[in-house]
């Protein structure tokens, strides 16, 4: 295992710090896995969409509408999350 801390010639030692946005990085995740999700819910409208919508048809469009939350959200942390470091 390799450590983050290194000893230095004289004595003492160097530690790194990595750096993070943890709700970008989480909304960006969730957005990629739930691209997943919306595409096979909008395999039920292929074909157009329908004159009148049933119970299936509504679930679906429930399952797409968050997407474009999660990428907005992803973005949005993105652009003004400062960096925090990360254990």
């Amino acid at each position: 295992m390799k450590s983050s801390i290194q000893i230095v010639q004289g004595g003492g030692w160097i530690t790194h710090q990595t750096f993070g946005r943890p709700r970008a990085r989480f909304f960006g995740s969730l957005s990629i896995v739930w691209l997943s999700v919306s595409l096979c819910a909008g395999l039920r409208f292929w074909d157009g969409i329908p004159e009148s919508l049933d119970y299936l048809e509504w679930l679906c469009v429930a399952l797409i509408a968050p997407e474009p939350v999660f990428v907005v959200l992803a973005i949005g942390f993105l652009l003004t999350e400062r960096p925090r470091p990360t254990a």
